[in-house]
């Protein structure tokens, strides 16, 4: 039961993609993963998130039936289906302006990133509360280079100075509003973009480095080892 007088939070699930980089002949949001799909795991995950108070999912066209159907064990907190837009920003503008102006954070979520955990769901929400906007994000352990067009090294980056951003990318709902009236720059890969274009700070909180995007096969076999080793605990 969620406590009176908290921030209410409305989650944007964004499922529009193509995912024409998996190589087969349905999109990935819709892919079977261990007796469900993709997006089933996605919703599932801020269902059962007692800090998320509603959540709205974005959408291709022709899929809208299958999310309602597919998902409507969720029916209880999904708002709103919608169709998404031609790009990601497009899609999660529809999404947010679908969202009702009762709440106060709204967290944009990519759909494909299934593994996310209730736990670092609410980990994102504690810290935007706290900030004002915030993004889950994971350590860089690889060594990274700045390279030039040529492909030659140009410097080596700290990267105790450095993390991937992921999602869910929460942000008071009136930041956000400015963010994208103000924003120029239709081609931005996260929101944190357009809110750090605005001049708002963004905290990251690291939540482990499962929490990854299915973007090609190896990234879906790696999903399913996951998520058995999560089914035997």
């Amino acid at each position: 039961m969620k406590k009176k007088n908290t921030p209410t939070v409305a989650a944007v699930i964004l499922a529009a993609g193509c995912g024409s980089r998996m190589n087969v002949n349905k999109t990935k949001q819709t892919m079977e993963l261990l007796g469900h799909s993709v997006i089933w795991h996605t919703v599932k995950a801020f269902f059962e998130c007692e800090s998320v108070d509603s959540i709205v999912l974005v959408g291709r066209e022709e899929e809208l039936g299958f999310l309602k159907s597919e998902l409507a064990i969720f029916s209880e907190k999904i708002s709103a289906i919608v169709k998404g837009g031609d790009t990601r920003r497009e899609s999660a503008e529809i999404g947010f302006l679908t969202v009702g102006e009762e709440y106060d954070f709204v967290a944009i979520h990519d759909g494909a990133r299934c593994l996310v955990t209730k736990e670092g769901i609410d980990a994102v929400i504690a810290k935007a509360c706290e900030c004002g906007c915030a993004t889950a994000a994971s350590a860089v352990t690889d060594t990274i280079k700045a390279v030039g067009s040529d492909g030659r090294i140009i410097s080596t980056l700290d990267r105790s100075a450095l993390m991937r951003a992921t999602t869910p990318q929460i942000f008071r709902r009136d930041i956000y509003a400015e963010a994208l009236s103000l924003a120029q720059n239709s081609s931005v890969t996260d929101d944190n973009m357009l809110v750090e274009a605005y001049g708002a700070p963004v905290y990251c909180v690291d939540i482990g480095d499962e929490n990854i995007k299915i973007t090609t096969m190896s990234d879906f076999y790696f999903a399913e080892i996951i998520l058995e080793k999560r089914m035997e605990k």
